[in-house]
């Protein structure tokens, strides 16, 4: 299948944020999320860029990804669940790769576990981004959410350069600690 992308910023009071938040808030449990307008505050400090993805004109998915340090951080990414599983999501993960050649991609996942409820959903999730070219880093965050896995495009982690990334989700997500080889780094 030839995917083709129609890449869209999002910007406040645009058809593309009520298109993103719609998905958003269908995409991720209450606890998960912050809250939308939190988001596109982010953009005002050029810290990050929002974006939704179109098959022409009918949107199919949104990326929000962080830009401070040496990471491009995608914090959120979604796929309209009717779009899964047929390549969509391998053609943005691309799109994003090509967008910040300069910087390793960073995200994170619900941790796999066999004890929770979504277990399988979490494993099938895990290897999606294998498939595309990650890897568990061995750090993790930890929240009142849960616990999320940190996974980069080889493994590798840089904690001062995470940090860097990580530095505007205080705001958005406070009292949340970072974990690297079973030992919390942040904070300290």
């Amino acid at each position: 299948m030839d995917i083709a992308l129609n890449v869209k910023p999002v910007t406040k009071g645009s058809p593309e944020a009520a298109y993103a938040k719609n998905l958003y808030e269908e995409a991720f449990p209450e606890i998960e999320r912050a809250g939308f307008e939190a988001l596109l505050d982010s953009l005002k400090s050029g810290k990050a860029d929002f974006f939704v993805f179109a098959e022409g004109e009918a949107p199919i998915g949104f990326a929000l990804v962080l830009l401070p340090g040496s990471y491009a951080y995608i914090l959120f990414y979604a796929i309209d669940s009717g779009k899964r599983n047929s390549g969509w999501g391998t053609a943005v993960l691309r799109h994003i790769r090509a967008q910040y050649p300069d910087r390793k991609l960073i995200l994170d996942i619900e941790a796999p576990s066999a004890e929770a409820e979504n277990s399988e959903e979490r494993l099938r999730r895990l290897r999606f981004y294998e498939r595309n070219g990650f890897r568990q880093t061995g750090a993790d965050m930890r929240d009142a959410s849960g616990i999320y896995s940190i996974l980069s495009e080889d493994g590798s982690f840089d904690m001062a350069g995470f940090l860097e990334s990580y530095a505007i989700l205080p705001e958005i997500f406070p009292d949340t600690e970072i974990w690297q080889d079973g030992k919390r780094a942040y904070p300290e």
